[in-house]
């Protein structure tokens, strides 16, 4: 490895582990990616995403989707 990459690779270590986040913080995160996961599966008109999950969507019966 070269003196450039290495340096660089040490540089994004020091930063990651410089980077403290509270329990509440790193949940939060998490059940903000989740929601935006969950919202694209059930909401989403996008053809081919809607079609495979098609009768999830009817299965729960509170997504209508036509």
């Amino acid at each position: 490895m070269n003196k450039t990459a290495y340096r660089l690779a040490k540089t994004h270590v020091r930063i990651l582990h410089n980077l403290n986040l509270n329990v509440f913080v790193k949940s939060l995160i998490f059940l903000l990616i989740v929601g935006v996961v969950l919202y694209a599966v059930l909401f989403s008109t996008y053809a081919p995403v809607h079609d495979y999950f098609h009768s999830l969507r009817h299965g729960l019966m509170l997504i209508p989707c036509h």
